[in-house]
């Protein structure tokens, strides 16, 4: 008589399956909501580049003249910037002010909000005015999707 062993099958139990699953779904329900506001963060990135154009307009002016533009057009800035993220730009109390507008890539929560930038001044020894720093700040109710810099107080 010859002795037959039972093929033993290969593969993975149904348990196995499932524990694989429940694991996977678990990492992507952590990991989803962190991308989109990481995809969010990215996307401000053209905001802050278009905003570093217009601080090098609003610095150029004030070394210029001495003094802070009181409006857009003073300084050269566009006050319809051309992105499809920003509204509008303005000058408001010595700060550089753009309102976001809602796209897809955004989000409506953006819709209107506004990001500033504000300068600090200082005056060194040869008593000349000198923009020192600029400083980001946000309406936008959702810090966790600014910028680090922009997330202020």
């Amino acid at each position: 008589m010859k002795n037959m062993k039972q093929a033993r099958q290969q593969g993975f139990t149904l348990i196995e399956l499932m524990i694989v699953i429940a694991i996977v779904g678990i990492l992507s329900a952590v990991a989803l909501p962190a991308y989109q506001d990481y995809t969010v963060r990215a996307k401000f990135s053209e905001i802050l580049a278009l905003a570093g154009e217009m601080k090098t307009s609003y610095t150029e002016y004030q070394v210029t003249t001495g003094d802070a533009p009181s409006t857009v057009s003073d300084a050269g800035i566009p006050s319809a910037p051309g992105s499809i993220l920003v509204a509008s730009a303005a000058i408001t109390a010595d700060a550089i002010v753009l309102t976001l507008q809602a796209t897809s890539d955004l989000g409506t929560e953006f819709n209107g909000a506004t990001v500033s930038f504000t300068p600090t001044f200082a005056t060194p020894n040869d008593s000349t005015t000198q923009i020192t720093a600029w400083t980001c700040t946000s309406n936008v109710t959702q810090k966790n999707k600014l910028p680090s810099n922009c997330r202020g107080a």
